[in-house]
């Protein structure tokens, strides 16, 4: 008599699987129209101007007539800025303004908070003074400090010439090639240094205080306990506050915008004020004389920028993971 083959791990495992039961799409209705405005904003605030950017940086359009009577250039935006002499200018600014303010507003602010996070008298009133100048409005900071950097009766140059004689002429220090950037950026950590400190405070906090008593107790010393407890507690923090600060830096335009115009000549323009130029009617009054707007090209600008950001952020997100693993 025959018998019956025996069956497989497949024939077997459809046996014993369970028929998977179909939801109702209605059980889930109240989360999909709870999740839609965010769906729906997303899309019309994020997804479609991404796009449209892309689509127009492939055209030569102005912005004044229909993107429809735009001329098709495909890649030859993306060649032009590749030999954009400007354009390179203005990413050595912005990057060398991002790395400045990385290199200084950072460990100053990580300083700051761990004054303030010791049991020092007064530490509310001096976390007051020090997160001020970021609840100030920009414009008016940057406008504030034109007139202080001034050479006509600005109070900076006041107090090399009069009071420390280190100068005896006024400098134009927003006017000259040598020295707008600098002053910019040091205007610039000046006015976020605040936040900044808010953030390693709020890390510093987050550090059980078992570990200091216990390294208190072995007879660790302040450097000792700040490298093996503190450091490793704060770095994924860390982590975070340096990504966005450098984000935040590499898309400066307020400061700049303000203070110089991106002037003189290109000295201080950075890649969105340089974006800004093609993309604003008349340029702005900004770093240039260009009169009739490049949107299509200003597109291609800031999907240039969008490309540093990030490779920038790749790059940090890199360093990280290799810190972690040593």
């Amino acid at each position: 008599m025959a018998t019956a083959p025996l069956p497989g791990v497949r024939e077997l495992s459809r046996v014993a699987r369970p028929p998977r039961r179909q939801v109702p799409l209605r059980r889930h209705l109240p989360a999909y129209l709870m999740c839609a405005p965010t769906v729906v904003l997303f899309l019309v605030f994020m997804v479609f101007p991404i796009g449209f950017v892309l689509y127009t940086s492939l055209h030569d359009w102005d912005g004044i007539r229909s993107i429809r009577q735009a001329e098709w250039v495909g890649l030859s935006n993306y060649q032009r800025l590749v030999g954009d002499a400007f354009w390179w200018t203005a990413v050595r600014n912005t990057v060398a303004y991002a790395v400045i303010k990385l290199a200084v507003e950072l460990p100053l602010a990580l300083v700051i908070a761990l004054t303030l996070n010791t049991g020092l008298r007064g530490r509310t009133i001096f976390r007051t003074i020090g997160f001020l100048p970021v609840v100030t409005s920009i414009a008016v900071v940057s406008l504030a400090f034109t007139f202080f950097f001034s050479p006509l009766g600005g109070a900076f140059n006041a107090l090399l010439i009069e009071w420390f004689g280190i100068i005896d002429r006024p400098i134009a220090f927003l006017g000259e090639r040598e020295y707008a950037l600098w002053t910019v950026t040091s205007v610039a950590i000046w006015h976020d240094l605040g936040i900044n400190m808010v953030f390693f405070l709020a890390a510093l906090q987050t550090v059980p205080r078992d570990l200091y008593e216990a390294a208190d107790l072995d007879g660790a010393g302040t450097w000792e306990k700040f490298r093996s407890i503190t450091v490793p507690s704060i770095r994924p923090i860390t982590a975070i506050i340096v990504m966005l600060s450098m984000a935040g830096s590499l898309k400066v335009f307020d400061y700049f915008a303000v203070m110089t115009g991106g002037g003189p000549g290109f000295s201080s323009t950075t890649m969105v004020l340089y974006m800004f130029r093609y993309t604003s009617f008349g340029g702005g009054g900004l770093a240039g004389t260009q009169t009739i707007p490049a949107v299509g090209y200003g597109s291609t600008v800031a999907i240039g920028l969008g490309v540093v950001i990030f490779a920038a952020i790749l790059l940090q997100q890199w360093i990280s993971r290799w810190q972690e693993g040593r």
